[in-house]
């Protein structure tokens, strides 16, 4: 998940770290710079949970990618 700014995935990982979610806020790839300088990551399966909480807080990200290999995919 990217945020637009690194403030604002600080925010994120506040609201997560909360909620008591499991992630990894992380120095974006450089396929992401572009976006955001960190990001948050996520173990298959908690993608919409996590977006959920983010979204309730307004704190919603600004692009979702998911990881295919080597490459990176916008979902």
């Amino acid at each position: 998940m990217a945020f637009g700014s690194a403030h604002r995935a600080l925010k994120a990982e506040s609201i997560l770290r909360d909620a008591g979610l499991v992630f990894r806020l992380l120095p974006a790839p450089r396929a992401f710079t572009l976006h955001c300088d960190l990001v948050i990551s996520l173990q298959s399966g908690h993608l919409e949970k996590t977006r959920d909480v983010l979204l309730e807080a307004g704190v919603g990200p600004t692009h979702i990618f998911l990881k295919k290999g080597d490459t990176y995919v916008e979902v």
